[in-house]
C-alpha cells in the first residue's frame, strides 16, 4: 500500500509553483505523458545539510568524531492536464505547496466520500474557552460538532475501500492509503474530480476562504488595529497549532525570529513566539503597521530539519468582532452557511416560552421585584450559599424548581447572562443539586434563560429568529452544558415597552 498526500492546485498558480519549487533547490528529473496529463517529478538532489540541536548540547560525547548533520531530502510530483493541477507532496515540500493550493479541497471531498466513522478529528472553537483541539475517537464512533466549532482536519474510514482506501485524512490535502501505481493517478484524479460535482453526503460546519481583494484588505486593517492594540479583540493570539496540508506543526516545538521582508538586519534574534514580543518589534523598527503588515515574517528555527520562514499572519489567531470573518494559516476565512444553518439548527431545539404581554418596567432592577407579586423569589444582588462554600450572585428569579436569568436589551447583552447560568450550572453538578436560598434548601430542575428585548419589531417564533452568531453560539454551549448537569434547559422570550 502506498501513501499519496494529495493537493489540488489552483490552476492558475501552476507556474508560480513550479518557479518556486526551483528557487528552492528542486529539479525537473522526470516527465511522463499518461492519457490526457502530464507528469513532473521535482527533487531535491542536494539538499543543504542540517545542523541537529543535539550534536552541540552532548559535543563533549562526539570528540574525534566530525560534527554530524543530516540530509533531508523532498519532492513534489505536479499532475496537470489542460485545465485542473494536482500534486503530491514528499518531504517537507507541504510547506510550499499549500501557498498556492485549493485549501477547501480535503474537506469538501470529505463531505463526499468520508464515511460517518471518524478516527480523528482537529477543530478551532469561537467564542468558546477552548480554541484548537485534536480529538481521538474509539472504534465506531459517529462524528459529533460542538457549539462554535469549525471543522479543520479529518481522518474516517471511507464509503468505499476499493475506490479510496480504508482510511483517508482530509485537511487542506486528502492523504490516501491505497493500492495505486503513479501511472494510476491520472484516472484517480479523474474520478475525484467528478466526485466534487457530486452532492453532499453530510456537510461539516466549517469556513470558506475570502477571495476578495478588498475585503481581505478591509480585515488586513482590523488586524493591525488589533496587533497594535488600538481596539481590544480577545481573540488575537498566537496560533499554538496550524495545520500545513494534512501535517501538524506545533509552536512549542521552535525558537522564532521577527523580521521586515527584505531586511535581514530587523531580525529579533530567537525568542518565543507572544503578541508581546511581537508588539514590542514593532515598536522597536517603527513599522507602520496598516501599510507594512504583510512585510513582516518569523524565522522559524527547526530541530528537527532545516530552517524556514513564514509571513506574520499564519502566526496569528484572530476572529473579526463580528464574527463572520476569522484568519486562518494566513488566509481570511469565512464561516459557511453549514456552519450557520447547523447553529441555528441547535437553537431552535431549545424550548421557548414565548410571553404574550409586554413589560413595561425600565430596569432589570423594577422587574425582578415586580415578579415577587407573582410568586417569584428574587435573589438579584442576594449571595447564595452551595455546599457550604460557594457563595454566588449568579441567578435573578427561582420558582417551581427553576432558576431564572433575566436579561433586558439588545441581544449582544444577552452573552454575560449566558455565561453566568453555564457557571452556577458546573458549580452545581460539581458539588449538589440542592441550592440554600432564603435559609431554605430548594430543588432545582430547570435552567430558564428569560430574554427581554428592546423596541424589537417582529415577535420572535423560534430562537435562531435572533440575529446573533455569538448568541447561537453562546445558548448551543449552555443547552450541552445544562443538559449534561441533568437539568432542563428553557428560555423565555419577553418584550419591552420603548
Amino acid at each position: 500500500m502506498t501513501k499519496y498526500n494529495l493537493y489540488k492546485m489552483i490552476f492558475s498558480k501552476k507556474d508560480e509553483l513550479i518557479n518556486k519549487l526551483e528557487s528552492t533547490g528542486l529539479k525537473k528529473l522526470g516527465s511522463k505523458t499518461i492519457d490526457n496529463f502530464n507528469l513532473d517529478f521535482y527533487f531535491s538532489p542536494d539538499p543543504e545539510p542540517i545542523s541537529i540541536w543535539w550534536a552541540e548540547t552532548y559535543k563533549d560525547f562526539l570528540s574525534g568524531v566530525e560534527q554530524p548533520k543530516n540530509k533531508i531530502y523532498f519532492a513534489v510530483l505536479i499532475i496537470y492536464s489542460s485545465s485542473v493541477c494536482y500534486a503530491i507532496s514528499l518531504g517537507k515540500s507541504h510547506f510550499y505547496l499549500k501557498d498556492y493550493c485549493d485549501l477547501d479541497f480535503g474537506l469538501n471531498l470529505a463531505e463526499r466520500i468520508a464515511s460517518e466513522e471518524i478516527k480523528i478529528k482537529n477543530s478551532k472553537f469561537y467564542k468558546n474557552k477552548k480554541n484548537k483541539i485534536i480529538t481521538t475517537y474509539q472504534k465506531g464512533s459517529a462524528i459529533d460538532f460542538e457549539s462554535g466549532e469549525s471543522m479543520h482536519y479529518l481522518k474516517t474510514n471511507t464509503i468505499d475501500k476499493l475506490n479510496w482506501g480504508e482510511t483517508v485524512s482530509f485537511g487542506h490535502s486528502a492523504q490516501f492509503g491505497i493500492e495505486l501505481k503513479p501511472a494510476d493517478l491520472p484516472g484517480f484524479i479523474d474520478k475525484i474530480e467528478k466526485t466534487l460535482t457530486e452532492p453532499q453526503r453530510f456537510k461539516l460546519p466549517k469556513v470558506d476562504v475570502v477571495q476578495n481583494e478588498e475585503k481581505q484588505e478591509e480585515l488586513d486593517n482590523l488586524l493591525a488595529d488589533a496587533i497594535s492594540g488600538t481596539t481590544e479583540i480577545s481573540s488575537l493570539q498566537t496560533n499554538e497549532i496550524t495545520l500545513s496540508g494534512v501535517e501538524f506543526i506545533f509552536s512549542d516545538q521552535h525558537e522564532y525570529s521577527f523580521y521586515l521582508k527584505g531586511d535581514r538586519e530587523s531580525d529579533t534574534g530567537k525568542e518565543e513566539l507572544s503578541i508581546e514580543s511581537l508588539r514590542k518589534f514593532i515598536v522597536d523598527n517603527q513599522i507602520d503597521l496598516r501599510q507594512q503588515l504583510n512585510d513582516i515574517r518569523i524565522k522559524v528555527y527547526n530541530e528537527n530539519g532545516k530552517d524556514f520562514s513564514m509571513p506574520l499572519k499564519e502566526a496569528i489567531d484572530f476572529v473579526e468582532e463580528n464574527e463572520r470573518y476569522c484568519l486562518i494559516d494566513g488566509k481570511w476565512h469565512q464561516f459557511n452557511q453549514s456552519y450557520i444553518q447547523y447553529l441555528q439548527e441547535e437553537v431552535d431545539k431549545i424550548e421557548i416560552n414565548l410571553e404574550d404581554s409586554d413589560v413595561v418596567e425600565t430596569s432589570e432592577d423594577a422587574f425582578n421585584k415586580n415578579k415577587s407579586q407573582e410568586g417569584f423569589i428574587n435573589c438579584d444582588k442576594v449571595l447564595e450559599i452551595i455546599n457550604k462554600k460557594y457563595k454566588v450572585e449568579h441567578m435573578d428569579l427561582y420558582k417551581d424548581s427553576t432558576l431564572y436569568y433575566v436579561k433586558i436589551g439588545a441581544p449582544q447583552k444577552m452573552n454575560y447572562n449566558i455565561d453566568q447560568s453555564i457557571n452556577m450550572v458546573k458549580l452545581l453538578q460539581n458539588n449538589q443539586s440542592r441550592i440554600k436560598i432564603m435559609n431554605e434548601d430548594k430543588q432545582i430542575n430547570t435552567i430558564c434563560l428569560w430574554f427581554i428585548f428592546d423596541g424589537r419589531k417582529e415577535r420572535i417564533k423560534k430562537l435562531s429568529d435572533i440575529n446573533s452568531l455569538i448568541l447561537h453560539m453562546k445558548l448551543v454551549e449552555w443547552k450541552k452544558t445544562v443538559q449534561s448537569a441533568d437539568y432542563k434547559p428553557l428560555v423565555r422570550i419577553g418584550y419591552r415597552k420603548v
